[in-house]
């Protein structure tokens, strides 16, 4: 019934996004893909797709009019990925391919190198969130499938864990040979030996127009080349150095002569680090809040404690210089309470020669930052007195 249905009409989209399917409805799909040459766009996103269903529409959508094949989040395995791929080999009028956020490893890599050296009609090609990460095994021969490509205009490897210097001249390579227009590599573990090939193949790409990186480990001189390349570069509209991304000075003053020259280039990053350095941390200082937070942290009020007048009686006293038996003595008369990492940490904070703790140093800190006025001193009552 449903056969003779889709055969009645000229459908040129079918959706199963967030269906149970099977081998059966797999099998059912192919013959209709088969069928009717008329549908050019399948969308199988967030279906799960084991190696049998993949291996029935793997040889179906080598036969059918698909353009479009959306299969993201579909739980793809290695062995699955490396069926579809040696499968689609065959087709003939495949545009864009979303295989993003599956489980393509090895075998899937070097199926996919195979089926670009072969591939005339494929322009954009989605492989991010996947575990295409192992150099020469996978990656390599992944990109080298990419010498002599003329269609495939857009390649995205973002999130793959993508690393190594064979990776950096693989790519260098693969970029400069083919006709690709937009290259990303966000959020991968690319440093200075890899983003030092992608400044070359910026360099010597004929077609790049644009080229996302974010995410990655920035050198500020590598940097400065590559915003130095896309001013110059011919071609280059869009460099993504990441949403999140914070520039040094010298690369931010780059960025503006960009803009003033080329208005139609785009560089995307999130801000400009200040030339005034951050404030070191006072190890002392932030110690001695702790203490007080803690002093002031029971509810009742007969538990807390003001710490500032226990440094006034570190301040007055003959001898500032005392054990560690001694300050954590005092510590416990004043009954306040700190964890025995803190206590450690204080004095070795405030240590002193021969592995005493100069309590007058401490009261001097903290009695600067929170000066405290002496407690009140009341008058014991004596027995029968109103």
């Amino acid at each position: 019934m449903l056969w003779d249905k889709l055969r009645r009409k000229a459908w040129n989209l079918i959706s199963t996004r967030n269906r149970l399917l099977n081998v059966s409805l797999a099998r059912c799909l192919g013959n209709v893909l088969m069928e009717l040459q008329s549908i050019v766009h399948l969308s199988l996103s967030f279906n799960t797709l084991d190696d049998d269903c993949i291996e029935v529409l793997g040889d179906a959508l080598s036969n059918s009019g698909i353009r479009l094949l959306e299969a993201a989040h579909c739980q793809i395995t290695d062995r699955g990925g490396s069926l579809l791929f040696s499968a689609l080999i065959y087709s003939d009028c495949l545009q864009m391919l979303d295989l993003s956020w599956n489980h393509l490893d090895t075998a899937s890599g070097q199926a996919i190198g195979r089926f670009l050296s072969t591939q005339k009609t494929l322009k954009e090609l989605l492989l991010a969130g996947n575990h295409l990460y192992q150099e020469l095994e996978c990656t390599v021969p992944l990109l080298l499938g990419m010498i002599g490509n003329e269609t495939l205009e857009l390649l995205d490897l973002s999130w793959n864990g993508l690393r190594g210097e064979e990776l950096g001249r693989a790519l260098s390579k693969a970029v400069q040979q083919s006709k690709l227009k937009c290259l990303k590599l966000e959020c991968n573990m690319l440093s200075e030996v890899e983003l030092s090939f992608v400044v070359k193949l910026a360099k010597k790409s004929e077609t790049l127009m644009e080229l996302w990186l974010g995410s990655n480990v920035f050198e500020d001189t590598v940097l400065v080349e590559l915003v130095r390349t896309f001013m110059r570069h011919p071609t280059l509209l869009v460099l993504s150095l990441g949403p999140f991304q914070f520039i040094p000075q010298t690369v931010a003053k780059l960025c503006r002569i960009c803009k003033r020259k080329y208005p139609a280039k785009q560089i995307i990053y999130q801000g400009v680090l200040r030339a005034k350095p951050a404030r070191p941390v006072d190890v002392q200082e932030m110690l001695l809040e702790r203490s007080r937070f803690l002093a002031q942290k029971p509810k009742k009020a007969k538990l807390k404690r003001d710490l500032g007048h226990l440094m006034l009686q570190f301040g007055d006293a003959e001898t500032t210089l005392l054990t560690r038996e001694e300050f954590v003595l005092a510590l416990k008369r004043f009954r306040v309470k700190l964890d025995r990492a803190l206590l450690e940490a204080l004095m070795d904070a405030f240590e002193a020669p021969k592995k005493l703790v100069d309590t007058g140093a401490m009261a001097l800190k903290y009695l600067t930052k929170h000066p405290t006025e002496r407690p009140i001193v009341k008058s014991a009552k004596r027995k029968g007195q109103k």
